[in-house]
């Protein structure tokens, strides 16, 4: 005991609070959004020109590289950002925390994070700059062309709407969806949600419109049926020149959580004749 410190004064230091969890850090910046669904332009999938051709959007190049770890981040980003100036001032350590990265020194996570940042930033989705001691990261438009953002469902432009779930629920309760599916698959939830019910997507197309091949596109809607959060019909149609007389197609619909989103595409209406 100090001189002059009575054992009434005397005080005795706490041990730190431990610290939030992946979960919990992610639950905080899903809460924070104020919203239920992340806008996501369809642009980030695919970019339509004026003369209707398609072409990849960015999304093509995260699958390409495998690079799971920036797709997750991006996507983290842009819920929290989203919903207020469109731009975020958090400690690296944070970000880390949230996709399951982090240490007890921080000095790796610091590390880790700052390159993934950089590489989604040389797709042309972010800008960086220093606030205080923080990295600011400003959102750019979902295309990758460096414009500045602005939000989908306010200026009328097609996006879709990845529901929370994908950060705050899981097939048990110790995962999460973002944490259970593979790259190919959060690459097709994605473009399964900017589908209407009951879509088609032959995969020999998956290259030209999406910039992924045709068995990523394939693995990724298989194993969504394998977590069953999608649906897949078989749908016959006369085909006389056909050798079986006929042709199978598969239309796809999202399962809960993610959907049905109760509107069918025109392939599905037209299967069913109405």
């Amino acid at each position: 005991m100090f001189p002059g410190m009575t054992k009434a004064t005397q005080t005795t230091e706490q041990p730190p609070l431990p610290a939030p969890t992946s979960h919990e850090t992610v639950d905080e910046l899903v809460r924070l959004s104020n919203r239920s669904e992340v806008p996501l332009r369809n642009d980030f999938l695919q970019i339509i020109e004026d003369d209707g051709t398609r072409r990849p959007g960015p999304l093509a190049s995260f699958v390409s590289a495998g690079d799971q770890r920036a797709l997750l981040l991006y996507l983290l980003l842009v819920t929290k950002a989203s919903a207020g100036d469109f731009e975020v001032a958090l400690g690296a350590p944070v970000w880390a925390r949230a996709l399951g990265l982090w240490d007890p020194t921080g000095k790796s996570a610091t590390s880790t994070i700052s390159k993934v940042w950089l590489r989604i930033e040389r797709r042309g989705l972010i800008e960086r700059q220093r606030r205080n001691r923080l990295a600011e990261i400003q959102l750019l438009r979902e295309d990758g062309s460096g414009a500045p953002y602005t939000h989908p469902g306010e200026v009328k432009d097609r996006h879709l709407k990845l529901p929370h779930a994908f950060w705050t629920a899981g097939p048990d309760d110790d995962r999460r969806w973002y944490e259970v599916l593979s790259l190919p698959e959060v690459a097709m939830l994605l473009i399964a949600r900017s589908m209407a019910d009951g879509f088609r997507l032959p995969f020999e197309e998956a290259p030209a419109w999406y910039g992924i091949s045709a068995d990523t596109a394939a693995r990724g809607l298989h194993g969504l049926g394998t977590h069953d959060l999608i649906e897949v019909a078989k749908v016959f149609k006369s085909a006389p020149l056909a050798p079986q007389g006929y042709t199978a197609e598969h239309h796809y619909t999202l399962q809960p959580p993610f959907g049905p989103k109760g509107v069918r595409s025109a392939a599905s209406r037209r299967a069913a004749g109405s």
